[in-house]
């Protein structure tokens, strides 16, 4: 019986033609490149998909020589550690790690080996795959930035509804008491006693409301667009502003921005964050001795985009083992100074943290306290 419609015969080289296009196409739709590391012949090999991610010419012949080169300079141990142990140990990797193209450009990439071996169970070379994950790895590293700002914001919002809830109810309740008490008295002239005290708490309720406003305007005000500020014109505004606190004081202030003069910041914060660590240096000095406030701007060494200011003081210090984590708290005291409010430390975390900063404090009790501020 005569087949009717007989299946097309191919041959082997056509077969292999059609097998190398559908591995191109996969490769280049998933951004998968191989390479041959040949210890013998001490030569390296990478297909055309491995040029294009590494941005090389096509024509471009790669030599071993430039293995680190490939890495971005902090994951070179690592990657060092793991082709040293899939050559001599035969472990297999399958890893993340940060490489680097022809053009110095970063960009993540899953990077698999295995060991080849010989006839005589000998490593002769590791083959692999370099895979470009760059795009998924920048969309996980910003869901944590946005989930951490999240969960940031979230604690501030539940702090301060739990200050809004404790200070408030306080106020309130001492003037549901006093009003019970003066319906309670029979003489007016005890009546007329008992308003002054109404007045003493109604002023202090507008203090506090006064104070939880700043926090909900640094919230509402951290949109506002940044600019370009001057470290050293901002401190010289401030020291201006409480000069004669400075002179009564005989405060000394060293300052050194050398190694960043500006930063893009909300100019009136920046001057909030001065007044506040600067006054607290000076309202919190040392007994036996005048004053001396040392303020420096620095680079994150782990992003050289971050900058770092340091503000710190030979004063009363204070005593971390007790009071560590209250020094940012509202209404926080640590000394016993008639006009301590123990609300400019909290206002200034906040405004840091509304514009994602970070704020860190060292002290040690009669040798001073360092603030740390990372932008």
């Amino acid at each position: 019986m005569t087949e009717t419609n007989p299946k097309p015969h191919i041959l082997p080289n056509e077969k292999l033609e059609e097998d190398n296009f559908y591995y191109r196409e996969s490769a280049l739709m998933t951004s998968t490149g191989s390479w041959y590391i040949d210890f013998e012949n001490k030569k390296s090999y990478w297909d055309d998909i491995t040029r294009t991610i590494l941005e090389y010419p096509l024509d471009f012949v790669p030599s071993l020589k430039m293995g680190m080169s490939l890495y971005a300079e902090e994951h070179h141990a690592f990657i060092a550690n793991t082709f040293f142990e899939c050559a001599l140990s035969g472990i297999p990797f399958d890893t993340e790690i940060l490489m680097l193209t022809a053009n110095k450009r970063k960009f993540w990439a899953r990077a698999i080996g295995k060991p080849i071996y010989n006839d005589a169970k000998k490593i002769i070379g590791v083959r692999g795959i370099f895979q470009d994950i760059d795009d998924n790895i920048q969309k996980e590293i910003n869901l944590e930035k946005a989930s951490g700002i999240v969960a940031s914001q979230n604690n501030r919002l539940f702090n301060f509804a739990h200050i809004v809830s404790h200070n408030l109810r306080s106020h309130s309740s001492n003037l549901t008491l006093i009003v019970q008490l003066i319906n309670d008295l029979d003489t007016v002239e005890e009546k007329l006693e008992l308003l002054d005290n109404i007045t003493h708490v109604s002023e202090s309720l507008n203090t506090t409301i006064e104070h939880l406003n700043e926090v909900v305007s640094i919230q509402t005000s951290s949109n506002q667009l940044k600019e370009q500020v001057s470290f050293n014109n901002t401190l010289d505004q401030v020291t201006t502003s409480i000069n004669q606190i400075i002179l009564n004081n005989n405060v000394t202030i060293n300052s050194d921005f050398s190694r960043a003069e500006f930063i893009e910041y909300i100019p009136a914060y920046l001057d909030s964050i001065f007044l506040n660590l600067l006054t607290n240096a000076i309202k919190y000095k040392h007994k036996d001795r005048d004053p001396v406030i040392n303020i420096s701007t620095s680079l994150d060494y782990t992003n050289k985009d971050r900058i770092v200011l340091k503000i710190s003081d030979n004063g009363s210090g204070i005593d971390m083992d007790k009071f560590g984590d209250k020094v940012f708290g509202m209404y926080k005291t640590f000394h016993y100074n008639a006009d301590a409010r123990g609300i400019g430390l909290f206002i200034t975390k906040n405004q840091i943290e509304s514009l994602n900063g970070e704020i860190q404090v060292k002290s040690d009790l009669s040798s001073g306290t360092t603030f740390t501020i990372k932008f």
